[in-house]
This record gives structure tokens, sequence and C-alpha cells, in this order.
């Protein structure tokens, strides 16, 4: 076999000692490309001889490195020898270039190689007295026999590892040797994960050291994989789908998510490239040389898709209840590190990809999933959705961090009031359910998103005598329960609007004796002063997204008064001026994002109020796409109950009317 190789190879040379120095360059690129991974490469070539153990072993000056796989053939050596000549099929083994072994030249100066029959040695000294035209000479291309005097030296050793049953065995000399020992040191056994074969890494050097790798068949896609060295042993799940792979960690038989660090991807081997979400990922991915970085090219594109459809299929099993062994633990480590929906704002990156195939595989799979809104409780909300048949996020997953946001990027949706509102009537929800329910209609009522005539009297939403009730049973039962109404004033009902809702339901008698005092609204809080007719004002034109401030000083100069801008003064108001009638006139403006929302006044400001009396007026300003609302309030510290707040000593108000004009915006 060996002359059969070398003849042709080094007659090629004699005739192209050009081409021979040439092939030493690259060599010596691809040393430098696959810099500090000539341990895993060699390892790489044992898995896919189908070998299940891997020994180093030091002895004296040399480094044997051996495995009990397949021996070489006449083809596996020449492709050895010639670079990127491999035989091997892509998919099918984890190396296919045919270059990973010529990185071994990183760290020695010969090398012998002995398989079965063959034995042989690669030297660029010999090399050089057969092509002495060459002005440089790779270390692995031309073969050599194997002088009995190198083998002497390590035969002993190398005959106990074939009495061991090794079959292949490398010995490198000892200038550099020590190099594959350091990469021994910072090897990530997690390398193993994706490996076909090998079963055991031994270290026999100053330093013993063994990696096992135990690999257990779970079902058709599943296997468990535990992983025992020096440092104590981890615990895997590897989930396996049309020749891509997902490796969950595992603790005390529970999936979980790994760190952001660790969780890299892997073309068999592991590259730097981070997945985004809390596992490993194994794919048929094209790398650069080095086999750190992966190659977004058309066979790596093929891949993410296969990997976002195992993704995305894991994720639909896990919502499903199909009986995904610990779904919460492997749903929790798909979800992304950073939120998928700035992914289109990124670098392309593996992430970024992985993120906008899942979308894309995801199709309409998720559009009819809904998530539990911010405003009702785990409980209630899986009662009234199993009721109203909606498929929702199950409540086992709610403590998931991160996954509405993914599962909102792949078109799920958060439920709402009327979808979940048909139950009412058929449902038993709990009081603070049905105080939850109650604030939610009480804000959209008030935003004026909703006519109270739209809350159906038939809906149990009405606790009264210890039990929850339709709203005709609760006006027979006189009053609501004191624990509703507190909850629904905690869940931030405005004073006054609870009872504006159900006086809008029957009538204000009735929604006077149903609520406490403090849920009825504030006397003295009218718009006594503010401007008035102003639907009658001849071309009112205020412009979209101006400042509050700049909003109210243009609509009073509309109406007639006038005023000016001196809210940079810092004199405890806004604006400053007449009245159409010539009254003075001091108005603070006051931003908000929703009726009811608490505003507060500084020290300043609550002095000077204090001081005008009637002449301050306080302006609350709501702004939304399409108009604007402002509330006057006039002589707020008579009219409003102000709560002095130790922040930086302000005065808050929580309870107001906000009984606005609507301006059309431009």
């Amino acid at each position: 076999m060996l002359e059969e190789v070398r003849g042709p190879l080094l007659e090629e040379a004699k005739q192209s000692p050009s081409l021979l120095s040439d092939l030493a360059g690259l060599e010596q690129y691809v040393a430098e490309s696959y810099d500090s991974r000539s341990f895993v490469e060699l390892l790489q070539n044992a898995d896919d001889a189908g070998a299940s153990r891997f020994v180093i072993q030091r002895t004296g000056d040399l480094l044997i490195v051996a495995n009990d796989g397949r021996r070489f053939t006449r083809t596996d050596f020449e492709s050895l020898c010639r670079s990127a000549a491999s035989t091997k099929s892509r998919g099918d083994s984890i190396g296919y270039r045919g270059i990973g072994f010529k990185s071994v030249v990183s760290f020695a100066r010969t090398i012998h190689l002995v398989s079965g029959e063959l034995a042989t040695t690669f030297s660029r000294e010999r090399t050089t007295m057969d092509v002495p035209q060459a002005t440089r000479v790779p270390l692995v291309r031309i073969p050599h026999p194997l002088d009995s005097a190198d083998r002497a030296a390590f035969s002993s050793v190398l005959d106990r590892l074939l009495g061991d049953g090794m079959t292949t065995a490398f010995v490198f000399d000892h200038f550099l040797a020590s190099g594959i020992e350091k990469e021994f040191a910072a090897f990530d056994p997690s390398s193993l994960l994706f490996l076909r074969n090998v079963q055991h890494v031994e270290l026999r050097t100053n330093t013993e050291a063994m990696i096992t790798v135990q690999r257990d068949s779970i079902d058709a896609r599943s296997r468990s994989i535990r992983l025992t060295g020096g440092d104590g042993h981890s615990e895997w799940l590897v989930i396996e789908q049309n020749g891509i792979a997902l490796a969950f960690g595992r603790e005390a038989d529970r999936v979980v998510r790994l760190d952001e660090r660790e969780a890299v991807v892997h073309a068999f081997l592991p590259t730097l490239e981070p997945t985004g979400l809390g596992v490993k990922i194994h794919g048929d991915l094209s790398t650069d040389p080095s086999r750190t970085r992966v190659v977004f090219d058309e066979r790596t594109s093929s891949g993410l898709n296969d990997i976002a459809a195992l993704i995305v299929t894991l994720l639909d099993e896990g919502l499903s209840d199909k009986k995904l062994a610990d779904a919460a633990g492997i749903i929790a480590a798909l979800v992304p590190f950073s939120d998928p929906r700035m992914a289109s704002f990124q670098r392309r990156s593996f992430k970024t990809d992985l993120f906008a195939a899942s979308k894309q595989c995801a199709n309409e799979r998720f559009v009819g999933l809904r998530c539990r809104p911010t405003w009702l409780n785990a409980v209630d909300f899986e009662t009234l959705s199993r009721t109203a048949g909606l498929r929702v996020v199950p409540r086992n997953l709610e403590g998931v961090e991160g996954l509405q946001g993914m599962l909102r990027f792949l078109g799920a949706k958060e439920a709402t009031f009327d979808e979940l509102s048909p139950s009412l009537c058929a449902c038993n929800v709990t009081v603070p359910g049905a105080a939850e329910l109650v604030a939610h209609l009480t804000q959209r009522h008030a935003t004026k998103q909703i006519n109270a005539k739209q809350v159906k009297p038939a809906w149990r939403l009405w606790p009264a005598g210890g039990e929850v009730l339709s709203f005709e049973q609760a006006k027979t039962a006189g009053k609501l329960d004191r624990d509703f109404t507190d909850l629904v004033a905690e869940k931030g009902a405005v004073s006054g609007e609870t009872h504006r809702l159900i006086a809008g339901m029957s009538d204000t008698p009735t929604a006077t004796a149903l609520l406490p005092e403090e849920l009825r609204p504030e006397t003295g809080t009218t718009t006594s002063g503010a401007p008035q007719n102003v639907t009658q004002v001849q071309h009112l034109s205020l412009k979209r997204w101006r400042s509050a401030e700049q909003q109210v000083l243009n609509l009073l100069i509309a109406l007639g008064w006038s005023v000016e801008d001196v809210s940079r003064q810092n004199i405890g108001y806004d604006i400053e001026g007449r009245t159409p009638e010539a009254e003075e006139a001091f108005i603070e403006v006051k931003a908000i994002n929703n009726a009811g929302q608490a505003f507060t006044l500084t020290s300043n400001e609550e002095a000077v109020a204090r001081q005008k009396g009637a002449k301050y007026q306080l302006a609350i300003v709501r702004q939304a796409d399409d108009f604007l609302e402002v509330a006057f309030i006039r002589d707020p510290i008579q009219h409003l109950k102000l709560t002095r707040q130790c922040r930086q000593w302000v005065w808050e108000c929580a309870a107001y009317t906000f009984d606005p004009q609507r301006f059309p915006l431009e």
C-alpha cells in the first residue's frame, strides 16, 4: 500500500517541484487556520473511522495518538496525503474537505503512522532529500517507509496499545509535542455530544485524565448523554430530526437553560458562533477553514431551515400538551436571549438568520394562539379561555421569561376581553378576577373605548354576599362586597369612574347604592372657569405631537384668551395671561397617558396654586393619534385630594374627574 501511494506522489513532486513548494505554503495556511484545533481534528477522524476509544499517550519525548477504529485503506491513506482529496461524503461524516489532518504540522516535525499493515513516516528532511529541487516542502505529502530505528523508540508502548485493542496510531516527535497536551487541557467535553462513535477519550501523560460518553436512546428522535471527566459529569438531552440536533443541558433529570457562553453552534465540532437560544445546535452547516465561524451559503441556509423546523415543532408540541417530556424546560431553553423582534436591526449572524427562518417556518401555526393579558390573573384566564375554546399558553409555562415575546414574534397575540367575555355568563371567576375584569372595563369606559351599555348585565362580575353574581342579582343584594371594591380600586380604577360605568349600565342611584363612598365621584371637581363651547370655535387647528404645553396654549389662544408660555421660567405654572373676560389666569399643564393616571405637583407649584386660588387652573392633557383631550380643574387646592409623597417633596393627585373636551388633530 505504501509504495502504491508513495510512487505517484513522489513522481509528481519531482516533475513539478514548484507545485510541491506551493503545497507547503497551503499546508502552513491550513495549520494556522486550524490553530489550537489539531486535537479535535484527530478526534473527528477517529470518530469517522468508527472508533469508540481515543487515547493520547506520552512516552519519553514522543506523543502517541491512537484509536480503535477502522484501519487505513489505500483510499484513506491517499486522501490523507493529498490536500482536499477526502472521499468522505458531506453529512455522512464530520470531515469532508480532506485538509484537517494538515493541522498537525503546527506542533510536529516528524509524524509516524501505523495502521494495520501500513507503517509510514512523514518527514520534511526525508522529502527534501528526495526532491532537492523544491525550495520548501510540506510535511504531509510524500510518505516514507518507517525506519526500524524510529520504530524502536516507541515499539513497546505501541505494542501495548495494539494489544489493548487500538488499531491506528499517530506518533509525533518531541519538538512540539506538548502543544497537543495543552489543547487537551482546554478541551470542552461537550465537543463529544454530536460525535457518533467515540465513547472514551483518555489522556495518559504527566496528568492522567479520561472523558467517557454514555449514550442512551429515549425514543426515535431523542437520546440522553452523560459526559464524565475529571471535573465531574454533565447530563444532556439531544433531540434529532432530519440530520440536525439540539442539545439541552440537564440537571437532576430536568432540562435547564444553558448559559449564553455555552450555547454555541456545532458543525459536529464546536464553533464560536452563538446560537441565540439556551441550547447547543448541531447541523450540516458550512464553516470557514478554522471551523470557528459559520459561512452563510446555500448549504447553511438549508440547515437553518431544518433547525428552525425542529424548534417550531418542539414549541408547538410543548404548547399543545402533546406529551413532550419536560416541556417547560425545553421551551424555556428555546426562548432567545434577546428579543427576536430586534434581529432585523442587528448585524447578520447565525442567530438573526435562525430567528428569521423560525418565523417563516412557523407560518400560520401560532396565529390562533393567545397569550394571557397582563390585566388578568392566570387562574381566571385559564378558566375563561377554556370555556371560550381559545388555544392559549398553558399555565405551567407562565413563568418562562421571554416566552410571550417570542410567541408574538411567531404570530401569537394577546387575548382580548371580547374573546373572553362570552365565557362570563357560564364561568365562576374568582373575586380577584372579577375585580381585574371590572377595573379593565372601567378603564376602557373612562377612555371611551366602550359604551356602558356594552357591559352585559348577565356577565357574572359582581361579588355580593360572598358570591360572584350577575348585575341584576347584585342589585337585589344591595351592595357589592367590600373586598371586591377595594381590589377594583387597587387595580387602578379611578375614583368615580366605576360609579360612572355602573350608572351607565343602569342609573346613578343604583351605582351609588352598590359602591362605597370612596368609589363615588368627587364633588367640586367641575371645570368651572374652564373654556366653554370649544366645539363651536371656528378654524381650530391643533397639530399632532406638539408638547402638551404648546397644545393648551394654542387652544386657549383659539378661544380668545390672551396668554403666553412661561413654562421655562420655573414660576409654578406653564401659561399665564387673561381670559376673554379679562380675568387673570395661571395654568399648569399635566400630561397623562391614560385617564386616571396619577400626576404630581412640585412644592413650588402647590404653593403657587394655594396663593392664586381660583385664578390657578390645572390642564390635564391626554394626546392620542387623532385627538387631544383636555380637562381643566380650577383651584386644585380646594377641589382635589393631594397626598404628600416623599420623592422630592411633590404633591400627588390620584383622584380627580377626567371629564375632557375632545379636539381633532391634523
